[in-house]
């Protein structure tokens, strides 16, 4: 008699069920949650300036500016690297919530890769939970 296969499948279920649980907590939520709950709205104070990041789209990658305040920080960001930047830029730093900037370059020497960096840029923000907001002449 041949023993059935449930056995190994239920057992597969059953301890894949704690991995599940963890997908909605800590570095697991998308950032738009992590935004949202931490009541970014509180750091936008006048007379300072409340912008949220801005990538620029360049041929090698990205330039991403974050405010302090009114202070804008900028830092070039290898296409790879981008996702994990995002995720490490201080709560205090998106005072409109969750929403993000995302321009191309007008200084161009290869339009492709240009585009290319744009539009991934665009995905990635939007899977990440946030608002895109287009901007050109960047």
């Amino acid at each position: 008699m041949k023993r059935p296969r449930l056995m190994p499948l239920a057992a597969a279920v059953i301890l894949g069920l704690p991995l599940l649980s963890c997908r909605n907590t800590g570095q697991g939520r998308n950032l738009r949650d992590r935004i949202i709950a931490a009541d970014t709205l509180k750091y936008c104070r006048m007379p300072d300036a409340c912008f949220n990041p801005h990538v620029l789209s360049v041929e090698n990658g990205y330039y991403v500016t974050v405010f302090v305040g009114s202070k804008p920080h900028y830092e070039h960001v290898p296409a790879k690297e981008l996702p994990k930047y995002l995720l490490q830029i201080p709560m205090q730093s998106w005072p409109r919530g969750p929403s993000i900037t995302v321009s191309p370059t007008d200084d161009v020497v290869d339009q492709n890769a240009v585009q290319q960096n744009f539009h991934a840029a665009q995905q990635l923000c939007r899977s990440m939970g946030l608002d895109v907001q287009v901007r050109f002449g960047g």
